[in-house]
């Protein structure tokens, strides 16, 4: 006869198969999400500077062969929890290095790379960096050290990229004509620049210094400015501070801001004439030293310096330096850029300048805008447009503190400056962010560049809000990220 079930056990085996769906169906806890089996790879995306889970980003498997490169074998979106995941992958995946690649509108692409992926389940998490990605510190001066980063050392792990040499210039508004040439500086001896008071040398500025001796052995500091702006005392404090050996260099200890730009022209000079790894274009840079308020067109031009060598000259509104007409002749240039209006720069000066140009056969011109903000963005597409730079790296400022450091920063990765307010992103900045974004369509170059087992943002495609939040609040970076992300 067939066998039957007694209600009772009935009742219990439908209990257990009704518990068992509900087990199933129901979200587990987050302190104990199960893993399906079937799930090859998976892991999460959030946002780097809040942590949020990242909903509907892109995530891009690909497998590496050495006839083909790597190849999209498996694509994929992320859910409302920010989880991505694939499976079923081909057998010979495990054959070969993996990595994928997770882009999003809104922030910066990022890829994961390994030689060593094994069968069975593995987790890859990625903290995705936005597109208008804000780089900041506490103080003006942790700033200028997390704008250094970016610029020396942009894998952040603490090689500050082979560099022996280190700018250290005042930060404070009394002295913020000393450090407006020292772009040129960061170009001669491929240094970072860090900025200190007069009374005290920033924790992190010892700190990064520490790295790069670590990293490095002896180091040089070049001192930008003299004994009132930048203490000998903080040279010892910062001496007695890191492990290792320094060596000092002041630039010039006495002398006036025009005597110290035109100082640290002729040291880029003498570098470009006896190291041929440095090539120079025989240009000179000219901006007004005089006015804080417009010192921010100086600023404009540093990342032409600090990629290029083209020296900053300082000279007043009215009249030119003889410092500075010193300089101009002593270094043969044969092309004279001038950073602003007239207003700024007047037209005696420049007739000035044009006629000490002109007895080696060569011009001026005026690189400038209606106000501090066109100016900078018209320097940047005059110097994209000559080759100097490019848009893939573009750093924002509304403060001179945080413009200081991140245009010799930004400038060495090639990129520009431009410039906004802190409460409200000026229009010329909206307009030049839209019509030059290449963040998200930047290549993302030699994917062997990047090392096994770990994740990097693109290096291609960069705009940093160079400042914390009280210097350019959340609404304008949010603008900022409005005007670069692809419709």
């Amino acid at each position: 006869m067939p066998r039957t079930i007694r209600r009772p056990a009935l009742r219990a085996l439908l209990a257990a198969l009704s518990a068992a769906l509900m087990l199933a169906i129901l979200p587990a806890p987050a302190s104990a999400i199960v893993i399906p089996s079937f799930d090859d790879m998976y892991g999460y995306v959030t946002d780097a500077e809040s942590g949020a889970k990242l909903s509907g980003v892109t995530v891009e498997l690909k497998m590496y062969d050495d006839y083909f490169g790597f190849n999209t074998i498996a694509a994929t979106t992320t859910n409302s929890n920010g989880r991505y995941a694939f499976n079923g992958l081909p057998d010979d995946f495990y054959d070969y290095c993996r990595s994928f690649r997770v882009t999003s509108t809104r922030y910066r692409s990022a890829i994961t790379y390994s030689y060593n992926f094994k069968p069975g389940t593995s987790r890859s998490d990625v903290a995705l960096r936005r597109v208008a990605e804000r780089v900041a510190g506490s103080t003006r001066y942790s700033t200028a050290v997390a704008a250094a980063r970016k610029g020396y050392d942009p894998w952040g792990n603490k090689s500050w990229d082979g560099a022996t040499d280190v700018i250290i210039a005042s930060g404070e508004d009394r002295a913020a004509a000393d450090p407006l040439a020292a772009a040129g500086l960061c170009w001669a001896y491929d240094a970072p620049l860090f900025l200190v008071s007069s009374t005290s040398v920033p924790s992190e500025v010892k700190q990064a210094v520490q790295e790069i001796v670590t990293a490095n052995g002896a180091t040089t500091v070049h001192i930008v400015g003299g004994t009132v702006s930048v203490p000998d005392a903080r040279y010892a404090e910062l001496d007695a501070a890191v492990s290792g050996t320094l060596t000092k260099h002041r630039v010039l200890a006495t002398g006036s801001r025009y005597d110290l730009a035109a100082k640290i022209a002729q040291i880029v000079v003498n570098t470009a004439d006896t190291n041929p790894a440095k090539d120079m274009p025989p240009a000179v840079l000219v901006a007004n030293g005089a006015d804080p308020a417009k010192f921010f067109d100086a600023l404009a031009l540093s990342p032409i310096s600090a990629a290029n060598g083209c020296p900053i000259v300082l000279t007043s509104a009215t009249s030119l330096p003889t410092a500075t007409r010193n300089a101009i002749k002593n270094g043969g240039f044969n092309y004279a850029i001038i950073g602003g209006g007239p207003n700024t720069v007047s037209a005696d000066v420049m007739d000035t300048v044009e006629g000490i140009v002109d007895d080696v056969g060569g011009t001026a011109v005026r690189w400038y805008g209606s106000n501090r903000y066109t100016t900078a963005a018209t320097v940047a597409e005059k110097a994209q447009a000559k080759g100097w730079l490019d848009f893939l790296h573009i750093g924002v400022a509304a403060k001179l503190p945080d413009a200081l450091a991140g245009g010799s920063a930004v400038g060495r990765l090639g990129g520009v400056l431009v410039l906004t307010k802190g409460d409200a992103l000026t229009s010329t900045t909206a307009a030049f962010l839209e019509k030059w974004d290449t963040h998200n369509n930047a290549a993302l170059g030699d994917w062997s560049m990047y090392p096994p087992v770990s994740t990097h943002p693109s290096l291609a495609g960069a705009t940093y809000v160079l400042g914390g939040k009280l210097s350019i609040t959340d609404p304008v970076q949010t603008d900022m990220i409005d005007a670069l992300a692809i419709p």
